[in-house]
Protein backbone atom coordinates (compact mmCIF):
# COMPACT_ATOMS: atom_id res chain seq x y z
CA UNK A 1 0.00 0.00 0.00
CA UNK A 2 0.80 3.72 -0.01
CA UNK A 3 0.35 7.02 1.91
CA UNK A 4 -2.08 9.22 0.44
CA UNK A 5 -1.09 12.90 -0.35
CA UNK A 6 -3.17 15.65 -0.45
CA UNK A 7 -1.75 18.97 -1.71
CA UNK A 8 -3.67 21.96 -0.62
CA UNK A 9 -1.45 25.33 -1.94
CA UNK A 10 1.78 25.20 -4.94
CA UNK A 11 3.18 28.16 -5.02
CA UNK A 12 7.10 29.27 -6.39
CA UNK A 13 9.48 30.70 -3.79
CA UNK A 14 12.36 32.90 -6.19
CA UNK A 15 12.86 32.07 -9.63
CA UNK A 16 13.35 28.03 -9.58
CA UNK A 17 11.91 26.98 -6.06
CA UNK A 18 8.65 25.44 -5.59
CA UNK A 19 6.65 24.98 -2.41
CA UNK A 20 3.89 22.78 -1.56
CA UNK A 21 1.21 22.41 1.47
CA UNK A 22 -1.02 19.94 2.33
CA UNK A 23 -1.73 16.63 4.33
CA UNK A 24 -0.24 12.87 4.12
CA UNK A 25 -2.46 10.01 5.72
CA UNK A 26 -0.62 6.81 6.10
CA UNK A 27 -1.67 3.40 5.28
CA UNK A 28 -2.81 0.30 7.22
CA UNK A 29 0.76 -1.78 6.76
CA UNK A 30 3.62 0.64 7.47
CA UNK A 31 6.86 -0.81 5.85
CA UNK A 32 9.95 -0.80 7.70
CA UNK A 33 12.33 1.93 6.28
CA UNK A 34 9.60 4.18 5.18
CA UNK A 35 6.58 4.62 3.21
CA UNK A 36 7.70 5.76 -0.22
CA UNK A 37 6.86 9.32 -1.05
CA UNK A 38 8.47 10.80 -4.50
CA UNK A 39 8.53 14.61 -5.01
CA UNK A 40 5.51 14.13 -7.67
CA UNK A 41 3.47 12.93 -4.85
CA UNK A 42 4.12 16.00 -2.73
CA UNK A 43 3.92 18.38 -6.19
CA UNK A 44 7.27 18.85 -7.03
CA UNK A 45 8.65 18.12 -10.32
CA UNK A 46 11.86 16.23 -9.78
CA UNK A 47 13.78 16.38 -6.26
CA UNK A 48 12.79 17.46 -2.38
CA UNK A 49 15.22 20.19 -1.31
CA UNK A 50 13.43 20.45 2.28
CA UNK A 51 10.39 18.41 3.70
CA UNK A 52 8.62 18.67 7.06
CA UNK A 53 6.03 16.37 8.03
CA UNK A 54 4.26 17.48 11.68
CA UNK A 55 4.03 15.19 14.37
CA UNK A 56 0.62 13.31 14.81
CA UNK A 57 -0.86 11.09 16.85
CA UNK A 58 1.96 9.97 19.16
CA UNK A 59 4.44 9.90 16.22
CA UNK A 60 7.42 11.56 14.85
CA UNK A 61 8.33 11.42 10.78
CA UNK A 62 11.77 11.63 9.35
CA UNK A 63 12.05 11.98 5.39
CA UNK A 64 14.97 9.75 3.83
CA UNK A 65 16.21 12.19 1.34
CA UNK A 66 18.26 9.64 -0.43
CA UNK A 67 15.45 7.07 -0.98
CA UNK A 68 12.56 9.31 -1.01
CA UNK A 69 10.61 7.75 1.92
CA UNK A 70 8.89 9.34 4.83
CA UNK A 71 9.75 7.30 7.96
CA UNK A 72 7.77 7.25 11.14
CA UNK A 73 9.15 6.75 15.19
CA UNK A 74 6.71 5.73 17.81
CA UNK A 75 7.41 9.14 21.14
CA UNK A 76 5.25 6.75 23.19
CA UNK A 77 7.23 5.20 26.13
CA UNK A 78 5.87 2.24 27.20
CA UNK A 79 6.57 0.88 30.72
CA UNK A 80 8.01 -2.76 30.00
CA UNK A 81 9.97 -1.67 27.06
CA UNK A 82 11.06 2.27 27.26
CA UNK A 83 11.95 3.50 23.60
CA UNK A 84 10.63 6.75 22.62
CA UNK A 85 11.94 7.89 18.73
CA UNK A 86 12.07 3.61 17.75
CA UNK A 87 10.82 3.58 14.21
CA UNK A 88 7.61 1.87 13.97
CA UNK A 89 7.32 -2.12 13.65
CA UNK A 90 6.34 -3.38 10.24
CA UNK A 91 2.90 -3.59 9.15
CA UNK A 92 1.96 -1.30 11.51
CA UNK A 93 -1.23 0.05 10.36
CA UNK A 94 -1.24 3.84 10.73
CA UNK A 95 -4.65 4.20 8.56
CA UNK A 96 -5.73 6.65 11.74
CA UNK A 97 -2.79 9.09 11.12
CA UNK A 98 -2.89 12.54 8.95
CA UNK A 99 -0.23 15.16 9.23
CA UNK A 100 0.51 17.93 7.42
CA UNK A 101 3.43 18.63 5.65
CA UNK A 102 5.51 21.65 3.99
CA UNK A 103 7.93 20.92 1.04
CA UNK A 104 10.63 22.68 -0.49
CA UNK A 105 12.10 21.27 -4.45
CA UNK A 106 11.65 21.69 -7.83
Amino acid sequence: MAVSVSTTRTDTVGRYTKYTTGTITFDSSYPTGGEALLPTAVGLSSKVEFISVSPAAGYVFEYDYSANKVKAFDTTSDAAAPCPGKEVANTTDLSSVTCRYIAFGN
